[in-house]
């Protein structure tokens, strides 16, 4: 079973019945996100470029449109940045205190200038729904708001 991520620059995709799990095709890359790795190939040729171990939970991701990092997102309270141009990871982001990102999946902006997170928490009795808005450069918080369920990116 498949599931296709239909915004954003690049192919997302999601594959239920592969080890693969999230694959992200870019112009350059194919890159898997398995829970635990991120693995990197090439393109054209298929060669494994770079696989990055020791995450828990990392699901889902993005890749910027100038194909220079990818934002991997992991089932809880945190998302990587990692460079395309040389492998490694740059940045742990940790989400908001008390907010995490269960089942959903974030994007870049068109420019690359900003990246979407929802996020989560239980508050009141019901879950309280917010979209956080990272500038690229340091990725720096810059704007959260609150937003209704149905505009929540999940992957199930």
């Amino acid at each position: 079973m498949n599931k296709t991520i239909s915004n954003g620059k690049w192919s997302r995709v999601f594959d239920f019945d592969q080890h693969g799990y999230f694959t992200i095709k870019t112009d350059r890359f194919i890159i898997h996100i398995t829970g635990g790795s991120i693995v990197i190939s090439d393109r054209i040729t298929g060669a494994k470029l770079k696989q990055i171990k020791g995450y828990n939970y990392l699901y889902t991701g993005d890749v910027k449109p100038d194909e220079t990092e990818i934002f991997a997102l992991e089932n809880g309270k945190h998302f990587y940045v990692i460079s395309l141009e040389d492998f490694t990871q740059k940045l742990k982001i940790t989400l908001p205190r008390f907010y995490e990102a269960i089942d959903v999946y974030g994007s870049f902006s068109s420019d690359g200038n900003i990246l979407y997170v929802p996020v989560q928490r239980w508050r009141n009795n019901s879950y309280e729904y917010c979209l956080c808005e990272y500038e690229t450069k340091s990725y720096s918080l810059v704007n959260m708001k609150k937003i209704h369920y149905s505009q929540v990116t999940h992957w199930i």
